[in-house]
């Protein structure tokens, strides 16, 4: 299997020439746009967005969705981090997050971290909460890419993340060898639900990765997967995202966004 970086790249990338943004910096702490809806006392809920593959944090900002989030709830405070390209080829996206974000979180007092990611970011936030299972009450996605197309292809023909033999020996830290051990653990939404981090996913309907995203999809809970028209692109993801705003971690009596299942 090759590395999961090269599988992005040809995925996203395709027949095009965005060389300086793979060769970005990866600077320690990574940046971030944080938005406090009181300037004057911290929530103890924290939304940290985590981009795609071409996307920044002001991608986040220039969509609306910091605004969305702000004016559905003000439960939650608001982070937008710059977990680029650069820190997944390097190996340390997982590391950063947790020590930049995670970390640094647990120390201004919040108690609530839901992840929210974005394509790439959708699979970043997996890869973070996979190892921070503890620390992370939820995580939403949106289009998430999620590892080798023969790998999830494997998952579907054997009927589901419940019947799946899965590998009990994958190393996560292996590039070779992640996305198996992340399906692993992926796992456990069928079979220990109840262990697991709360999951919201949801993708356009004319996108490419919505057949991989709904392997994923058939294991949640109805009311924790949903469609809206569109293509991988932030018109879709607009869509999906109004609609998930009205269900946790915004709105925390809610069961679920409306129209979805």
């Amino acid at each position: 299997m090759r590395g999961w970086w090269v599988w992005a790249v040809v995925f996203v990338c395709s027949g095009c020439n965005y060389a300086a943004y793979f060769v970005r910096d990866t600077p320690e702490p990574m940046r971030a746009l944080e938005a406090r809806m009181d300037p004057h006392e911290r929530r103890s809920c924290l939304v940290v967005f985590m981009p795609g593959m071409l996307d920044t944090p002001d991608n986040f900002v220039d969509a609306g969705f910091l605004d969305a989030a702000a004016s559905a709830s003000d439960r939650c405070d608001l982070v937008a981090i710059d977990a680029h390209f650069g820190y997944y080829r390097s190996g340390h996206i997982r590391q950063r997050v947790t020590r930049d974000i995670l970390l640094l979180a647990e120390t201004r007092g919040y108690e609530d971290v839901w992840l929210v990611g974005i394509s790439m970011g959708g699979l970043g936030a997996l890869m973070v909460a996979q190892q921070n299972a503890t620390r992370i009450r939820g995580v939403v996605l949106l289009a998430p890419f999620l590892g080798d197309e023969a790998l999830v292809r494997s998952v579907a023909d054997a009927g589901g993340l419940a019947e799946w033999d899965a590998p009990d020996d994958a190393d996560p830290w292996d590039e070779d060898e992640f996305d198996d051990a992340l399906w692993a653990w992926l796992r456990g939404y069928a079979t220990a639900p109840e262990d697991m981090p709360e999951l919201f996913v949801a993708v356009g309907t004319e996108d490419s990765l919505r057949p991989g995203i709904g392997v994923l999809a058939e294991a949640l809970p109805a009311g924790h997967h949903g469609t809206a028209p569109g293509g991988h692109g932030w018109s879709t993801w607009r869509v999906l995202f109004a609609q998930l705003l009205e269900s946790p971690p915004w709105d925390p009596r809610a069961a679920h966004a409306p129209g979805w299942g």
